[in-house]
């Protein structure tokens, strides 16, 4: 019988790495909560004149406080979006065929 076993995978994608003022951060997995939330405030009409709304998707993405990213050039920040947005887009492209499954 055919079977996928997803716990018995080592890791299926790479984490996803930034280094922003000095700290490290690693984004482990993207789960449906995170992508519900950035979802969530490209959707709001207030949100898209929010010049904090990019701190607010980092603070989704990394874990840490959106407070951490708002004295840093926006430019650096909306750098940062773009790259998590580019790296999980490709590692989608990049996995579309299943691990061995183990037949």
């Amino acid at each position: 019988m055919p079977k996928l076993n997803l716990d018995e995978q080592k890791s299926l994608f790479e984490p996803i790495e930034i280094i922003l003022e000095g700290k490290n951060y690693s984004i482990e997995k993207i789960t449906t909560k995170m992508m519900e939330g950035i979802d969530k405030l490209a959707k709001d009409e207030k949100a898209k004149d929010d010049p904090k709304v990019v701190a607010n998707q980092l603070s989704i993405f990394l874990g840490a406080p959106a407070s951490t990213f708002l004295d840093i050039d926006i430019r650096k920040l909306g750098m940062i979006v773009k790259f998590i947005t580019e790296e999980i887009s490709g590692s989608m492209e990049e996995k579309k065929t299943l691990p061995d499954a183990g037949k």
